[in-house]
């Protein structure tokens, strides 16, 4: 896209974690290390059952002594109740405040360029209403923008195209880019299936957290079967959807949003799709996703 845009977030919900015990709280429990937000302004991370499967991701951000979850707004009351059970008596508050904050992403060729004017003078004004900062799982993504619903548009709204939301779904899938709550079914997927490591979601160093031994196993010792590719298809595709190869079940589909899409992909079947082997409806393009490794999520 040659211009930069911005989407509201309808899908996306805000949790917001205070008090003196919300960053060792949520430490202890969540798949990224929080001492990542000393030297950037996002991270993205995951709570895991025991068992190390997915249940909830959302991307964390910091705002003065406040700790913000975006989270799926399908998932977000499981999320809070989760959080609420492991709370016991460690000092920390947790609230929806979805409803004093508006959410956006802020995509596109000149999407960096505006994010710098808007840091610049929000630094001349120490204005601290708003949050705008790199999404953290990829830096194709763009920009997250969180701001007081009472508050006035900033300057960057009139020099991006304002889309739908289905908009940014389709910028997002056309990265191969998952989200809970419309792409990863909670308690189905290991995170290394659905690509978290290379979306900068998962830290093998930081110690334990909900998960934490499974995760590391899978990455030390298992070899993992299947994978979340990116497919592109002119085709009438359904979540469910199987693409084959020489006849066998090759992978299944997670999402859609036409023409893009994401499907969790058996290994073995991607070896012969290399070699040239064709899939089956024709006209499927599965393509495994390229993705950048952030040099503060490097270990």
């Amino acid at each position: 896209m040659s211009v930069a845009s911005i989407a509201k977030l309808e899908n996306r919900s805000l949790v917001c974690l205070s008090g003196e015990d919300a960053f060792a709280f949520l430490q202890n429990l969540v798949t990224n290390d929080l001492k990542l937000l000393e030297k950037t302004q996002s991270i993205y991370s995951a709570l895991l059952t025991p068992q190390g499967k997915f249940l909830h991701d959302f991307i964390i951000s910091k705002k003065e002594k406040a700790l913000y979850l975006d989270c799926p707004a399908s998932r977000k009351d499981d999320l809070i109740k989760r959080l609420t059970m492991y709370k016991l008596r460690a000092k920390v508050d947790i609230q929806d405040v979805t409803a004093d904050l508006d959410l956006y992403a802020l995509f596109g060729d000149t999407a960096q360029a505006l994010a710098t004017s808007y840091h610049d003078q929000q630094g001349a004004q120490e204005d601290k209403s708003s949050l705008l900062f790199a999404d953290p799982r990829l830096p194709q993504l763009g920009y997250r923008f969180y701001c007081p619903v009472t508050a006035a548009q900033p300057d960057f709204f009139s020099s991006a195209a304002r889309v739908p939301f289905d908009d940014y779904t389709k910028f997002r899938l056309s990265l191969g880019v998952p989200e809970g709550g419309s792409d990863i079914e909670p308690e189905k997927n290991f995170l290394l299936e659905i690509n978290f490591e290379e979306l900068n979601g998962v830290s093998f160093s930081k110690g334990c957290y909900v998960g934490q031994e499974l995760t590391a196993r899978t990455k030390h010792r298992a070899k993992i079967r299947k994978r979340l590719f990116q497919f592109k298809s002119d085709e009438n595709i359904s979540v469910g959807d199987v693409f084959k190869v020489d006849g066998k079940e090759a992978a299944t589909v997670l999402s859609f949003t036409a023409p893009f899409g994401l499907a969790l992909t058996r290994l073995d079947a991607w070896e012969k799709i290399e070699q040239g082997a064709p899939v089956s409806p024709e006209n499927i393009a599965l393509t495994k996703p390229t993705y950048v490794r952030l040099p503060e999520h490097s270990e």
